[in-house]
């Protein structure tokens, strides 16, 4: 496979504009760099953008979209996610005669060190020709890195707002010491309900702390769910067999 003719821009972690090509750009320094554009907001604009607080990287990043959100809190809250960044870098490029220049949504660094780039398109936008040789152009770009590449086009409900419920864990460092640590304690069984844990509460302790504590937990990977239910006091927690970091 010949080599791609193609050029990325990145803003790195101290502001500075970073230019180098398509085959030496490095997901691991991009990653950890600002947006290379801010998503801008005006009177009658369709999409929401905003601002995301990510506990994988303990940072605030910008989405464009409240699609591209829910990608980033299945990001967020999957195990297997190292660092996560939004509107990472533009490429910059040509396919035979055509001009190509793309920001893509999310990049994604894995704990295994593979890497993922993210496109966020409602479904009803891929059958759009040029959205079409956009998203080919971009996955035949990763391929000749081996990254992958993702078209996100949205995920089951039930599983983002059971997300959502366990983000309120995703702050413990905020919680009285040792708090989570004895919520983890009761955790130490093959199999238990939501309801057995919290009202395995400590003396003196209150009622929100601790389920916030136990959600800690369970935001940490300690136990798995099935988050294709709704969760709910009745909810089946599982060991597991890794947390993480």
């Amino acid at each position: 496979m010949s080599k791609p003719q193609a050029t990325v821009k990145y803003c790195n972690e101290i502001g500075d504009e970073v230019s180098t090509t398509w085959e030496q750009a490095r997901a691991d320094l991009i990653v950890e760099g600002l947006p290379v554009r801010v998503p801008p907001t005006f009177k009658g604009q369709r999409n929401y953008p905003g601002l995301f607080w990510a506990s994988t990287n303990r940072r605030v990043m910008v989405y464009e979209s409240l699609l591209e959100l829910d990608r980033l809190w299945l990001a967020d809250f999957d195990l297997n996610v190292g660092r996560i960044a939004t509107q990472p870098f533009q490429i910059m490029g040509r396919e035979g005669a055509a001009p190509r220049k793309h920001v893509p949504d999310i990049l994604l660094v894995h704990r295994d060190k593979t890497v993922t780039l993210v496109d966020v398109k409602p479904s009803a936008h891929l059958e759009r020709p040029e959205v079409e040789a956009q998203l080919a152009w971009t996955r035949s770009l990763c391929r000749t890195k081996g990254w992958n590449y993702e078209v996100f086009t949205g995920s089951d409900g039930a599983k983002l707002r059971n997300i959502k419920a366990l983000a309120v864990g995703r702050r413990p460092e905020r919680l009285p010491p040792g708090l989570v640590d004895a919520a983890r304690a009761t955790l130490d069984c093959s199999e238990v309900t939501l309801r057995e844990v919290l009202t395995r509460r400590p003396e003196g302790c209150d009622v929100n702390s601790w389920r916030v504590a136990v959600l800690a937990c369970l935001w940490a990977g300690y136990m798995t769910l099935d988050l294709e239910q709704p969760l709910g006091e009745e909810t089946v927690l599982k060991s597991s067999a890794g947390a993480r970091a």
